[in-house]
């Protein structure tokens, strides 16, 4: 089912959208809706100024089943907002939200998958410009290995080539390659290889799980996609931060110096740590990627997450005591070095067995300088934020401002005394528009198993 026209009279009438109690000016947009956070852009900001967003259902109830995936459509102001139904019952589980691009022809292109699943890239377009009401039917390819994530860049120096990023061979990030504004794809290439071999005999090796990176993606729209990485998952590796960038067919480093050229064969010479060095890790100080945007300059800018105090607990998941402390921190390429500082006490782990999940945080792409984070400590002390509404502890927002480079910090609460987390931030692209905060506000207990409603706020910048 599905309601029509993102623009104009509706054909259809929307879903009202409701006032957020916990934050002032905020509305709920979506009920029962979620993401992880390694697909991009999970929302666009359309040439019109309508901001489209996609989200899988956590659980039954508020018109979903669980696992069914959406896409829903709002004009910032407006009273009413618009959802169709991407694919019924699709999979319950929150990395398998969609990837979006509105293409030269104003037409939208999702591409989606079901988290370690099955081979297969989907993919969608709509229609008719100014609508999500239509779309042509699902398309699959093959991708050759079980699929995960989906991360769209449109390079425009390339004839239009359209990238999708996603985890594929070899439980790698791999990409797929459309010459046709996403009406067909062929398998690209291996972005970089990192294997139990790699593991094997590795002092940063926990014992537990492993054989994956987590990158994240930015591209410039023009000719170049940034990445950062972690050379695993943080349960399985003392993780470290590493940056480098794909353009003009070949694989370079922070500095501009030519590492390699992608292999269509889906192997890949290159690993993690091949690239340039952010962050060094250490059992005490384990980071995770969690934002990747880009300065007026060009240069990029990331925020990710650093576990501390855990090494005690390294190779035990879920232990009572690990995943109690964890930070936020920010670093700027400066055109010959990263910069990087902590910039915020982070809070607690979501929950057992993913000792590194946090509330997560966004960097605002028209200006580095202010990032809103979720955290459920004191971004300055760490003392716990305990609710006076319910005597619980919650996740709340906050809007932090720096003017030395990441050094210092200044942080507006968005929200505050909850009486549910408010968690998983992001910033759609907006130039020359306000910024338009997007987040899950509820409960999530597991990735396949939430209540959350995705909440907006739209501010001047």
């Amino acid at each position: 089912m599905g309601l029509l026209s993102v623009s104009g009279a509706m054909a259809a009438p929307g879903a009202t959208v409701e006032p957020v109690a916990d934050a002032a000016g905020a509305v709920v947009l979506k009920h029962n809706g979620g993401w992880c956070w390694y697909q991009d852009p999970r929302a666009i900001v359309l040439r019109d100024g309508t901001l489209v967003f996609n989200t899988i259902a956590g659980d039954d109830g508020e018109g979903s089943d669980a696992g069914d995936l959406w896409v829903s459509a709002w004009k910032p102001g407006a009273d009413t907002v618009a959802h169709f139904e991407l694919h019924d019952r699709f999979h319950r589980d929150d990395h398998d939200v969609a990837a979006l691009l509105e293409r030269p022809d104003g037409r939208i292109l999702a591409v989606y998958g079901k988290h370690n699943n099955d081979p297969l890239q989907r993919w969608r377009i709509t229609t008719a410009v100014g609508e999500i009401a239509a779309w042509t039917p699902e398309q699959t390819l093959d991708v050759g290995a079980k699929y995960t994530y989906s991360n769209l860049y449109r390079l425009p120096a390339e004839g239009g080539r359209i990238y999708n990023f996603s985890r594929t061979r070899g439980f790698n990030p791999n990409c797929t390659i459309s010459e046709d504004e996403g009406e067909t794809w062929r398998y690209g290439w291996r972005l970089m290889s990192w294997t139990a071999q790699d593991l094997a005999g590795n002092a940063g090796a926990s014992g537990i799980d492993g054989r994956r990176p987590y990158p994240r993606y930015v591209s410039n729209g023009r000719d170049t996609i940034h990445f950062v990485t972690t050379e695993d998952h943080p349960r399985a590796f003392d993780n470290s931060l590493f940056h480098g960038f794909y353009r003009a067919g070949k694989l370079w480093d922070s500095a501009g110096n030519v590492l390699g050229e992608p292999q269509p064969d889906g192997t890949s010479r290159l690993r993690p740590d091949s690239f340039t060095r952010v962050f060094q890790g250490g059992s005490d100080a384990v980071a995770w990627t969690v934002d990747l945007e880009l300065a007026p300059d060009g240069s990029p800018v990331t925020v990710f997450s650093v576990q501390r105090g855990g090494a005690d607990f390294r190779g035990k998941r879920g232990a009572d005591g690990d995943g109690t402390d964890h930070r936020y921190h920010y670093a700027r390429f400066d055109g010959g070095r990263w910069v990087e500082h902590e910039m915020a006490f982070a809070g607690s782990r979501l929950y057992a067995n993913e000792d590194d999940y946090t509330g997560l945080a966004a960097i605002d792409p028209q200006d580095p300088n202010v990032v809103v984070i979720s955290t459920n400590a004191d971004p300055v002390s760490g003392a716990p934020l305990i609710s006076t509404a319910d005597g619980q502890r919650h996740w709340e927002l906050y809007r932090g401002r720096t003017a030395d480079g990441g050094a210092t910090w200044t942080w507006t609460a968005l929200t505050k005394n909850s009486t549910r987390d408010q968690l998983r931030p992001i910033i759609p692209d907006h130039p020359g528009g306000p910024r338009i905060i997007l987040w899950l506000a509820g409960d999530l207990k597991t990735y396949t198993d939430y209540r959350l409603d995705v909440c907006a706020l739209v501010e001047a910048r």
